[in-house]
């Protein structure tokens, strides 16, 4: 008969990491939607902080289901307003700027946090806005032990951006492209059923071309509460260092990113 109750034990145990999908904000972990769960996520971030005064605001609206098989996928509509100070010929002006796009994730379950020695999955991201495209890969890896909660990503994004833009009487074509390598880790404790505290990491490094831009280290705290029902996380993210340079890079980084994230399951 013990060995049933400590099964049962086991199974609601896993079906609570699942459900609750994540701790984290920057960070993902390896759990999926069980087969016909499904989810809406709707995701705030906060930057500013650079020299020129920008303040950036991205939300995205995510509807997320599962597939069964271990399997998810996700889609996306995103939206990004940001305002900063430019400078041309001496004077000094007031631009802002707004962005949309549209993504679409897969995300697959190979191991599980719990019942095998390290949780894995595989993720995949297209994303298409009127003059960009990019693809996202991640390599998700992490583990629950006990009341402790690790998670690490290796992230790599490919963006081609195409830009047309007026000289005189002629039309330029302007293509640029970028490849930007991540690594993720966050660190979660759970002080109630319903309540984790802990902290995140993000190294960013930038490759314009084939040139090495820069390797940007932001680190902070993260909060996490959930219910049957619905999460909500929340991280602030300061710029600790360039670590390509002496200092804090803010020509085209934030001093601070503040990201707030709520889901509802139904």
């Amino acid at each position: 008969m013990y060995k049933v109750i400590l099964f049962l034990i086991l199974v609601i145990s896993i079906w609570e990491v699942q459900a609750q999908d994540r701790v984290f904000t920057y960070t993902y972990q390896s759990g999926v939607l069980n087969k016909g769960q499904k989810e809406i996520e709707v995701w705030s971030t906060l930057a500013n902080g650079r020299t020129d005064y920008y303040k950036g605001l991205d939300h995205s609206l995510e509807f997320e289901i599962g597939l069964g098989h271990k399997l998810q996928t996700a889609f996306y509509l995103n939206y990004g307003y940001s305002s900063g100070v430019t400078s041309e010929d001496g004077t000094k002006s007031l631009v802002s700027s707004t962005d949309y796009s549209f993504s679409n994730e897969w995300k697959i379950k190979l191991t599980d946090p719990m019942a095998n020695r390290l949780g894995s999955a595989l993720y995949l991201e297209y994303s298409i806005a009127p003059t960009a495209t990019a693809v996202e890969g991640k390599l998700i890896l992490d583990k629950q032990m006990g009341k402790f909660t690790s998670a690490f990503n290796l992230v790599g994004e490919y963006e081609v951006e195409r830009d047309f833009i007026s000289q005189g009487a002629n039309i330029v074509d302007i293509k640029t492209d970028q490849f930007t390598f991540e690594m993720n880790y966050g660190l979660s404790y759970r002080i109630k059923k319903d309540l984790n505290i802990g902290f995140e990491a993000f190294n960013k490094n930038q490759m314009l071309g084939s040139t090495a831009a820069r390797s940007i280290l932001l680190a902070g705290p993260s909060l996490s509460y959930h219910s049957s029902a619905f999460w909500i996380n929340l991280t602030c993210m300061p710029q600790i260092a360039n670590l390509q340079g002496g200092g804090l890079e803010l020509a085209d980084n934030e001093r601070l990113q503040t990201r707030l994230i709520f889901s509802y399951e139904f």
